[in-house]
């Protein structure tokens, strides 16, 4: 197929927002009739994992709390970092790319970046597609403190990602924020041409 898809891809600490952003924007793109496809490279990650996670630590990583996530989080990390040393950086990108639907505007709600040369985001990027980074914060005293990362590596992986996103987005914890996702559509819209 000679034509692009277009992919949004969303990326940002635990707990920033992303899956927030994606919700907000498909929302707003139902209303004018555009219709997405919601994706996350994580998806398969669990469903590679679910049955060691369950009998190892008794966690369903497709169906966990928040705290659950948290303590299985490095067996994830170290799942996800393996199978991409063993395919070049592909994996999960072969993954989502075979489900993306060329008719729709594809969100992909947990992009990471790797070492690799087509890593997740070189994907998107080579798919008439953006990829948008979302940091949540609160006020205390006045200062915006952000929520940080929920590791090292996330942490490594959030500084870069972040400089290499077409957009950041800061929002405030418990805030109306779709004004933001708007505002930060229509410059994607400007910039693939939807």
């Amino acid at each position: 197929m000679n034509k692009k898809p277009i992919v949004i891809g969303v990326s940002g600490v635990a707990g920033s927002g992303k899956d927030t952003f994606c919700s907000m924007l498909k929302k707003y793109l139902k209303s004018f009739n555009k219709e997405c496809a919601a994706f996350s490279f994580a998806e398969a990650l669990k469903k590679q994992v679910r049955d060691n996670s369950l009998d190892l630590y008794g966690i369903d990583p497709t169906n966990c709390s928040r705290d659950e996530k948290n303590i299985i989080r490095p067996f994830l990390v170290a799942h996800g970092k393996i199978m991409r040393d063993l395919s070049n950086g592909r994996h999960w990108v072969d993954i989502v790319d075979k489900k993306i639907e060329y008719d729709k505007i594809n969100l992909i709600s947990d992009v990471r970046y790797c070492e690799y040369p087509e890593d997740e985001v070189f994907w998107i990027k080579s798919n008439r597609g953006v990829v948008v980074h979302v940091s949540r914060f609160t006020f205390i005293k006045d200062e915006k403190i952000f929520i940080g990362p929920a590791n090292s590596e996330e942490d490594r992986n959030d500084k870069i990602i972040k400089k290499l996103a077409d957009f950041n987005v800061e929002w405030e914890t418990g805030k109306n924020s779709e004004e933001k996702v708007i505002d930060i559509f229509k410059k994607i819209e400007k910039k693939v041409a939807i």
